[in-house]
Parts: C-alpha cells; structure tokens; sequence
C-alpha cells in the first residue's frame, strides 16, 4: 500500500497497551518510544506530515527486533509488521539507500542472495576466528560454532500416491547449515513424502525488507513464485524466519495486480518441514539418546506462521529423552535477522536473560529452527560454559538422529 494508506492500519490500533509486556525492547527499557504502540504512534505521525524522519523515529524503528510478538499479545489484530516495514521503507528512502547502515549488515545483504559465496565466507570466519582482529569483529566469533557433516540422501520408497512437498533451501541454512536442510528432507522421505527441489529459487528476501529495501525483496519474491508456481503442493522450508517472509509475500505483493494472486497462491502453501511432517508423513519411531533437551522456538514460527506448537509437539513425540521447556521458548533471543549486529549490546541484554532461563532447567542441549536463533544461541552458550556445558542444534538434525535410532532394533 502507499505509505499515505498506512494510516488504514495504524488507525486500527486503540492504544489499550496489551502489547507491552509482550515487547523485548520495553521490557529493556521501559520507555514508550521501544515499545509496538509508541512505533506505531511515530509511524502514524510520519503519515499524518506531524513530524518528519528524524533521530527519534529513526531509533524507534531501528531498535525493533520485528519479532511480532506484539501481534500475537493484540485484541484488536493490529498488523504492527505491515506498519513496521512502512516505516522503515520510508526511513531507508529518506537516507538515500543502505550507504549508513553498517559495514557487516551492508556485507550480509549483498552476500545473501548468493549462498555458494556465502558458505565460502563463513567457512573463511570458522577458519580465522581465533586469530587477531578488531575488537568489534571479534565479539561476534562465538557465533560460528563448527562444522557439521550433512547426512546422506534417502532414497525415496514413496508410491504414486504419496504426497509431495517442494522444498525452499533458503540461503543462509543451504550456506551455513546444509545439514539441518539434508535431515529435513530425510526425514520427509522416510516418512512417505515425496521431496522435490524447484530449480532458480532464490533468497527469500527476509533481511532486504527488514532493512527496508522493499524492492530487492520483491525482486527475490517474484523469482521465487515463478519457481515454485508450476509444482504442486505444500513449499516447505526449515527457517522460521524464511517460512514468515514466504508467507508474507501476499503482503510484499499486495498492491502489484500483476503478482498480487499468484503471491496469494503461494503463501497459502507454505508450511515448516515440522508441520509437514505431524501432517502428511506417516508415524516415524524416534528415541532420543537420554538427556535433557530444550526448545528456543522461532519467534516467527510462533508469531507469524502460528506452527510453534508443531515443534514441541514433534520432540513430545521423541521416546527416551527428557523435553524442559523454558519460561521465555516462544520469546526472541535476540537475533532477529541482523539486528545482533546493528545492535549488539541490546542483543546480548535479550540473549542473557534466555540464558538465564536456559540455566533453570540445565539441558545439555538447545535445539533450535532459525538460522539466526542457531548463531545467537550458540553466543549465548558460550557466555555461559563457565557454569554449564549445552549443545546447540537446529531440531532437525537432532529429530533425524532420533528417527534413525529409531529404527535399530
């Protein structure tokens, strides 16, 4: 919609304040300006000529984590994240492009889109971590845990009347985590789904709205549709981040006429590989090795794909290991999409209370199903060896090896 028409949806919201206690950044700081209403308040302004983008504004939008749980905690369905991306859309034109934004948030947006790059510069990282370099680059090296081997492909057993899904590779798991992707697909084919894999997709352009350039996350939107438009069924993926911006393309799409039904159509397909597996895959045996494990459920599976409880449902399922889910699973850990690197220091005051919460329970392993909730927990597990040794690992992976014990006798 034109930025002049966001005024339909902040004037949905009544002020009631339902959101607050739901918002990471005003449970911070305790200021009205880092909370959903106060943005939305500044947001409505911009729209109405009362003020104009400034400082204030800026730093409103800026220090959102967009994890939506606003969304979720709203009586009124407010669609706090069509007014967030207004803004910042409308921020990022003001500043004359992406020449202000940092320079490792400027490097993940170009090296996105290209995930065979991507995976060269992060095995370059893994590589380079423990030897000298600046002090702000050096802060985020815990986030590079290390290399995992990728399973190796099933062997499809599934009939002609098997369902099948087509699966999105997404392009920082295919760089940084190729072997939750592989598991997942495992998985699928163990349990009787046929997987496919349309040719030509691409990033799914999540970071690029997020930062407010809406029109590389078209460009990315429209190549995706077209790839998976001739195949049928469910489009599956294995980021939470990636599966709500897929399912947001009805959103990104909205006023193109030309894109605007087929985005409709493709949305409406896209489930997380966990759902699809409750759903259509038939019961698989799973035995865990008998330890305790714990959920950071992605905030945007819960809060946009509302497919959270497909997750926990799915480790209820798993025999011989103990589930301790925490206070905060459904909470964001900070992460959300670069925000760890635009603004470390708020990242960490999120991520340290998760950890905090992680300490009640003392699991030896955090399981995960975000990229991004992979990196930052993998931070928050090394800020707290000291006291307590824990694993971190995207669930499926930690599923797959669950599904093949469980076929030993």
């Amino acid at each position: 919609m034109a930025f002049d028409e966001i005024l339909l949806e902040t004037d949905q919201c009544n002020k009631c304040g339902f959101c607050l206690p739901a918002c990471p950044t005003y449970q911070i700081t305790g200021n009205e300006l880092a909370s959903p209403r106060g943005r939305i308040a500044m947001v409505e302004a911009l729209a109405r000529g009362e003020i104009g983008v400034g400082p204030g504004l800026s730093e409103s939008l800026d220090y959102c984590l967009g994890c939506r749980a606003c969304e979720t905690a709203c009586p009124s369905g407010v669609h706090y994240g069509v007014i967030l991306e207004a803004g910042r859309t409308r921020l990022r034109e003001e500043r004359g492009g992406s020449g202000r934004e940092p320079w490792l948030v400027r490097q993940a947006l170009r090296q996105v889109g290209n995930p065979r790059r991507l995976a060269r510069m992060i095995g370059l990282a893994r590589r380079l971590k423990d030897f000298p370099m600046p002090r702000k680059l050096k802060r985020f090296t815990p986030m590079l845990g290390p290399t995992q081997s990728v399973p190796a492909p099933i062997q499809s057993i599934a009939s002609p009347t098997s369902p099948s899904v087509q699966f999105f590779n997404g392009c920082v798991m295919s760089a940084v985590f190729p072997e939750a992707n592989q598991a997942a697909r495992n998985l699928l084919v163990m349990s009787g789904v046929v997987v496919q894999e349309p040719s030509n997709q691409s990033c799914c352009g999540a970071l690029h709205w997020h930062a407010g350039d809406k029109e590389t996350a078209m460009g990315f939107a429209k190549r995706n549709i077209v790839s998976f438009e001739d195949n049928p069924g469910w489009v599956v993926n294995t980021a939470g981040g990636c599966g709500a911006m897929l399912l947001e393309y009805r959103t990104l799409l909205a006023d193109d006429r030309d894109w605007q039904e087929r985005a409709e159509r493709f949305s409406a397909r896209v489930r997380d590989w966990s759902t699809v597996l409750m759903q259509l895959g038939q019961p698989l045996r799973m035995r865990g090795q008998r330890e305790r494990v714990t959920l950071q459920n992605s905030c945007h599976l819960v809060n946009v794909e509302k497919a959270g409880d497909d997750a926990v449902a799915l480790l209820e399922q798993i025999q011989d290991h103990e589930f301790s889910p925490i206070a905060g699973q459904n909470t964001c850990c900070g992460s959300a999409g670069v925000y760890n690197l635009t603004h470390p220091d708020w990242a960490l005051k999120i991520l340290d209370q998760k950890m905090a919460d992680v300490r009640t329970v003392s699991p030896q392993r955090i399981l995960v199903n975000n990229p991004g909730c992979q990196l930052q927990m993998q931070w928050g597990a090394q800020r707290i060896a000291d006291d307590l040794t824990v694993e971190v690992e995207h669930l499926a992976t930690y599923t797959y090896r669950a599904a093949m014990r469980g076929r030993q006798p």
